[in-house]
C-alpha cells in the first residue's frame, strides 16, 4: 500500500494492529511493527486528535438474541436529504446512517433493548419526519459477521499473530446492564482506550472493578470494540451491499460462506421480505457482481432483492462523520441504560 496524504504506512500499521486488539498494551504493538510503544501511542494520539480513527463501542455478536437488533430502511423525497440525514443523526437509537442507492435513500443500523421501545420510535418519531415516504424494518435474527471482525490487511500473518491477545479468562458473563455497566460503556464510548485505572476514575470505582465488568460484557458477546478510521485517508473504498433472499435451506450455509469472504463486513440474518444482508467493502465495485454470481451458484434460487451502494455515511456507531469521514462528534448509544 502507497502511503496516502493523510495516513501514512505506519499509521495503517497500527489502525490494522487495533483492529486486532483494540485495547493491546503500546509495548506489544510497537514489538510488532519494529517501533517503541511510546511511538505507537504517540501516532494514535494525532489520529484521534484529528478524528481519522477511534475505538468505538457497539453491541457485539450476542446481543441480538436479547436485545433488537435492526436495519430500517427509509425512502424520502430528494428535497429534504439533507435535513433529514441531520435529524437522523441526532436520534441516539440510529446508531449508524447512510445514504444509499436502490430501492431506499437511507439505511439506519438500529439497537434498543426491547422491541417494543424500537417500534414506538420508528412509528412515533422516524415514520414522521419530514420528507418521509415509507419505512421498511429487517430485524437480525442470526450474526454471521460484523463489522468488529473485519480487518484491513495490513499487517503479514507474524505481526497480527504478535498483536493478538488471548481473551482474558473471566468469572461469570455479564448480560444485564446497571448504572455503573452504562457508566462505563459511555466512557469507553467517548475513547475506546481509557487505561483501567481513568475508566474508573471517571466512573467512581476502582480499576479493579471497571476492568473485571468490561471484560465480562466482552466476554458475553454482547459488547464489541471496533477500531474504525476516515476510509478517505487511506486507499479508496466503496461500501456496497446486496440485500438477498435465499431459499431457507440455504440461508445459515450462505450466510456462513459471505461473512468468510475477505472483503466482507457484514452478514447477518434478518426477518423482512429478504433474509439476508451482506455488506462488503471494495475497491471496484464489479467485485460485487462477482460475489453475487457465486452466491447465486452455491444457493440457486436466490434473489437480490436491492443492490445498493453507500453514497455517504453520516454517522456509525454513535459517532458523526463529516465529509472526509472523519468523526467529528458522538450521540451515546442508548442500549447500555438500564431500563
Amino acid at each position: 500500500m502507497q502511503e496516502s496524504a493523510k495516513l501514512s504506512e505506519l499509521d495503517l500499521a497500527i489502525v490494522n494492529a487495533l483492529q486486532i486488539s483494540p485495547r493491546g498494551e503500546w509495548s506489544r504493538i510497537g514489538a510488532a511493527l519494529g517501533i517503541t510503544g511510546a511511538t505507537a501511542a504517540r501516532h494514535w494520539e494525532r489520529l484521534t486528535r484529528e478524528g481519522l480513527a477511534w475505538i468505538a463501542t457497539m453491541p457485539g455478536p450476542r446481543f441480538a438474541d436479547d436485545g433488537t437488533t435492526a436495519h430500517v430502511f427509509l425512502s424520502a423525497e430528494p428535497k429534504y436529504h439533507v435535513a433529514l440525514a441531520e435529524r437522523l443523526c441526532e436520534e441516539p437509537v440510529a446508531a449508524t446512517v447512510a445514504r444509499v442507492t436502490g430501492g431506499h435513500d437511507f439505511r439506519l443500523d438500529c439497537f434498543t433493548r426491547r422491541q417494543e421501545s424500537l417500534d414506538q420510535i420508528i412509528s412515533e418519531r422516524l415514520s414522521g419526519l419530514p420528507g418521509v415516504t415509507r419505512t421498511e424494518t429487517a430485524y437480525v435474527t442470526r450474526v454471521h459477521r460484523q463489522s468488529s471482525s473485519w480487518r484491513s490487511g495490513v499487517l503479514d500473518q507474524q505481526q497480527s499473530r504478535s498483536v493478538a491477545v488471548a481473551s482474558p479468562a473471566t468469572h461469570g458473563r455479564r448480560a444485564a446492564f446497571d448504572s455503573v455497566d452504562s457508566a462505563l460503556l459511555d466512557a469507553l464510548g467517548g475513547d475506546g482506550r481509557l487505561s483501567w485505572a481513568e475508566l474508573g476514575a471517571c466512573c467512581g470505582v476502582s480499576p479493579q472493578t471497571a476492568r473485571r465488568r468490561v471484560e465480562q460484557h466482552l466476554a458475553s458477546g454482547h459488547l464489541a470494540l471496533r477500531c474504525e478510521f476516515a476510509a478517505s485517508a487511506a486507499r479508496p473504498v466503496r461500501e456496497a451491499s446486496l440485500i438477498l433472499n435465499v431459499p431457507a435451506s440455504r440461508l445459515e450455509d450462505v450466510g456462513r460462506y459471505v461473512a468468510g469472504l475477505p472483503n466482507c463486513r457484514v452478514s447477518v440474518q434478518v426477518l423482512s421480505v429478504h433474509n439476508l444482508v451482506a455488506t462488503f467493502w471494495v475497491h471496484d465495485l464489479n467485485e460485487i457482481h462477482a460475489y453475487e454470481t457465486e452466491i447465486e451458484a452455491r444457493a440457486p434460487g436466490t434473489v437480490a432483492i436491492s443492490r445498493s451502494v453507500t453514497v455517504r455515511t453520516y454517522k456509525r456507531v454513535g459517532h458523526l462523520l463529516d465529509r472526509e469521514g472523519r468523526s467529528v462528534g458522538r450521540v451515546p448509544l442508548p442500549m447500555w441504560r438500564p431500563e
